[in-house]
């Protein structure tokens, strides 16, 4: 995977534009002459401002966001304060006071004009102040004005920085003009209970694109209520929740059982909204399949073949994917190239066929479909079952078709539990004797049988494995005592012990 490559930049130097005069003369800071900004020479000019600029500026300054300094002019070069962004971000987002917070600032600040914004902006999480102390005339950095914003938005860093690197590279301080771009298009993000939808269409068989007229809460992206309000005909179901695509200010990838090519399909929003969309038969295009253990394969998608898993895409793993994070261009493109996206493959199933034997109906694997930098989600054959080596296995769906289909089974030894570690009473860690370099432990299970006669079983918390150790969480409501020893034992054949491998009593 590759980061985006961003495309060239707007001049950074925007030339000085005079507010005309049906703007308030007041300054954005109130006696910001004596507030000791950072020095930037300026002068009183008509030349053409940045159109995008201008556009902004104005449209912010009718809603009374920004406002002009004393002789009228709006300094689009001048650098933003860290007590300027938190009157911004505040008044262009409609962010509120929150009952019971109490004031973060020092008694230093008390009676200055920025104290209600920068306390609105600490309650909402925009702005960390330890011990009361605050540098209201900091300039505030682009990369500094991002987080803010998406903190501000509940989005993620990521698509914040991408609507500033058209006029930005997130390196040097943010300007007033810069701001007020970011600031526009951060108003278009704010999430709204009321959104509606403006239009649908089929990404791929399994993969719908809904594009908004503004974000949903985070409450309606939930799986739970997603799955109320979105309503299909047909024997369509959506398979798990809406996610909004990076970069996006309201496109979602919203995934659904498999479509039939060119069926009308009616979506219901709400019990309200109904709109029409023509299915799709496109399937998902897979390069290869591996076996990984005894009961597990994966297949294996490529970005170099134009598909991606949607977990590089997705506003809501954009922070955890690092450089592997991609902010899509129009038309789902990267690099100029127009990309597939695998949507979630929960409760995805596949065919695994062994040559002269019966088909076996194989089962997804959570949380496996884009993990390590790789697109190689695996499936489990049913409990009890293996593979048999020397068998050769083909495999199948009605969502993917893939290059290579078909694997010869090999005797693969389990992996090996050299350790576990109590973390708390409801939680351990099991380290492997090697680091298996990839999620192997996922839905994986343990027992723990007590020194006192009790049996527990933890379970692998998915995502969580670093290098060789994973943490697991005792089921079914059960504790791990103090003063009792317990012998850890994994359940089934997907790993051994070599010697007795014991919870210490504490």
């Amino acid at each position: 995977m590759t980061k985006k490559v961003q495309g060239m930049k707007e001049p950074r130097r925007l030339a000085v534009w005079t507010l005309a005069a049906a703007i308030s003369a007041a300054a954005i800071v109130p006696g910001y002459a004596s507030a000791a900004p950072v020095a930037v020479a300026t002068k009183a000019s008509t030349e053409t401002m940045d159109a995008a600029v201008r556009e902004a500026i104005q449209q912010l300054a009718a809603q009374g966001v920004i406002q002009g300094y004393e002789n009228g002019s709006l300094r689009p070069n001048q650098p933003v304060t860290r007590a300027e962004a938190a009157k911004l971000l505040v008044l262009a987002l409609d962010l509120k006071p929150v009952n019971g917070a109490a004031l973060s600032l020092g008694s230093e600040h008390s009676g200055k004009w920025y104290v209600s914004f920068v306390n609105t902006a600490i309650a909402n999480g925009l702005i960390d102040v330890k011990d009361g102390k605050f540098n209201p005339n900091q300039p505030v950095s682009e990369s500094e004005l991002a987080v803010m914003a998406a903190k501000a938005l509940q989005r993620d860093t990521l698509s914040l920085t991408s609507w500033l690197s058209s006029v930005a590279d997130g390196k040097a301080n943010a300007t007033r003009g810069e701001t007020a771009r970011l600031l526009v298009k951060a108003e278009q993000s704010v999430r709204a209970a009321d959104a509606r939808i403006v239009s649908v269409r089929a990404l791929d068989g399994i993969a719908l694109e809904v594009t908004m007229n503004q974000p949903m809460t985070l409450d309606d992206e939930t799986i739970e209520k997603s799955a109320e309000t979105f309503k299909f005909d047909g024997g369509l179901t959506i398979v798990n929740q809406p996610r909004l695509k990076t970069g996006s200010v309201n496109q979602y990838i919203v995934p659904v059982t498999m479509m039939e090519e060119g069926r009308t399909y009616t979506l219901t929003y709400k019990g309200s909204q109904t709109l029409s969309f023509t299915g799709s038969g496109e399937l998902i295009r897979l390069n290869d399949t591996r076996q990984v253990t005894n009961d597990t394969f994966e297949v294996e998608a490529l970005l170099s073949d134009g598909v991606v898993d949607y977990g590089y895409v997705i506003a809501a793993y954009a922070g955890g994917r690092g450089a592997d994070a991609i902010v899509l261009e129009e038309g789902n493109k990267h690099n100029g190239q127009t990309l597939q996206i695998i949507s979630s493959l929960r409760n995805r199933t596949a065919v695994l066929t062994p040559e002269g034997g019966e088909p076996i109906k194989v089962n997804y694997v959570g949380y496996t479909q884009s993990t390590d930098g790789k697109q190689e989600p695996k499936f489990r054959l049913p409990a009890g079952k293996t593979l048999q080596p020397g068998v050769r296995y083909t495999v199948s769906a009605d969502w993917f078709t893939v290059k290579q289909p078909s694997f010869v089974a090999q005797p693969i030894a389990p992996l090996t539990i050299a350790s576990a570690q109590k973390t708390d009473s409801k939680t351990l860690t099991v380290t492997l004797a090697q680091d298996p370099g990839d999620e192997l432990f996922a839905f994986r299970s343990v027992t723990l049988e007590g020194s006192d006669g009790s049996k527990l079983t933890a379970q692998y918390r998915v995502q969580t494995r670093k290098g060789a150790t994973g943490i697991f969480d005792v089921q079914n409501g059960g504790e791990l005592k103090d003063g009792v020893t317990y012998t850890v034992k994994p359940v089934g054949t997907w790993a051994v012990t070599t010697s007795n491998v014991t919870l210490a009593a504490k």
